[in-house]
């Protein structure tokens, strides 16, 4: 029973329930005995919606991501759906405490986490996160002492986070591979990367060499890129179809591929390379648009943001079960079929 029909099932005022429920004084014995038997009966259910809405306190949640101008827009997105989802969930108090940190540099999510740890005005009730740097991630969830905490983006399945929220990376890079034998068949295909961790990433890889050599007469490259600078990337670029001139499509594992389109695009090798990437930024978007880019994986940023700000809530205020995993769709992005 809820407050209100304990009330009147006692024909009492619902301000002597909750005095009763609360052991405060200006009840008398007869009154006391008779709710407290009504609750002992039926039991008593109280309204957390309720609760939350005459609390004060926030309910704080940390966000931890690569700098928001990274994966060509990616993580905003990410950020940007937690920020709908706190605006969705008006008018209980949800605060988002957000970190960045630079996933090119080691350690440095490890460092910028401290903040949620030794500064005041960062202490938080829960944790989103992507984690992209497993072993730092791994060090910076034991600090967090029991409180729950969220990926998305990305599993890390040597944690127990309370709820995951992304794409099946292996299924995603197989459906690449399968795509890009639908375009070219068999031949030389190169996975070009620029982040050396990540389960995702390495996932996507196995998905789409696995099913690409599934054909005796194909073979994938996995190759990675360090040098960020246009002259080195270029030269990479250069030197990789030196070596290999017969390479007939690439795959990349994350935001970035509109790089590789570029240059597949200004030495004249669209005609015979097809490129495959993931997400659905918005140089993605227009590479699809003006045929530099053939086919984009996208997973839905925004939803993964909002929904782990939902889960959040229903589970810790509300109280609520639910899922430990969310399973992102594999969005299939062609040029016909951009909106």
């Amino acid at each position: 029973m809820t407050l209100v029909e304990i009330a009147e099932y006692a024909h009492v005022s619902i301000g002597t329930v909750d005095r009763v429920i609360h052991n405060r004084k200006g009840v008398s014995e007869k009154t006391k005995k008779l709710i407290q038997s009504i609750i002992d009966e039926y039991g008593y259910q109280p309204n957390p919606i309720a609760r939350q809405l005459k609390s004060n306190k926030p309910f704080v949640i940390g966000v931890l991501l690569p700098t928001l101008e990274s994966g060509c827009g990616y993580y905003k997105a990410l950020y940007d759906g937690m920020l709908q989802g706190v605006e969705q969930l008006m008018p209980f108090k949800i605060e988002l405490k957000f970190v960045s940190f630079d996933r090119m540099i080691a350690g440095d999510a490890f460092i910028k986490s401290h903040q949620f740890f030794e500064n005041p005005d960062k202490i938080i009730d829960a944790l989103i996160t992507t984690p992209v740097a497993p072993e730092e991630h791994m060090e910076i969830v034991s600090k967090l002492n029991g409180k729950p905490y969220v990926y998305i983006d990305t599993p890390l399945g040597t944690t127990q986070p309370l709820l995951t929220i992304a794409q099946n990376p292996y299924k995603g890079g197989y459906c690449a591979g399968r795509i890009m034998r639908m375009f070219q068949g068999s031949g030389t295909f190169a996975c070009i990367r620029m982040y050396p961790s990540g389960y995702n990433l390495r996932e996507r890889i196995r998905g789409f060499t696995e099913y690409i050599q599934k054909d005796a007469n194909s073979v994938v490259l996995d190759e990675l890129y360090t040098d960020f600078s246009d002259s080195g990337f270029y030269s990479f670029m250069q030197n990789l179809f030196e070596k290999h001139n017969d390479i007939k499509g690439i795959f990349v594992p994350h935001a970035e591929v509109n790089l590789m389109s570029y240059f597949i695009a200004d030495q004249g090798l669209k005609s015979r390379v097809t490129v495959i990437g993931y997400d659905l930024v918005e140089q993605n978007r227009e590479g699809l648009l003006d045929g530099t880019i053939d086919c984009i994986i996208g997973q839905r940023p925004e939803q993964q943001g909002a929904d782990a700000v939902h889960k959040l809530y229903q589970a810790l205020m509300l109280h609520q079960d639910i899922p430990s995993r969310i399973d992102m769709p594999i969005d299939i992005y062609f040029k016909e079929n951009i909106i």
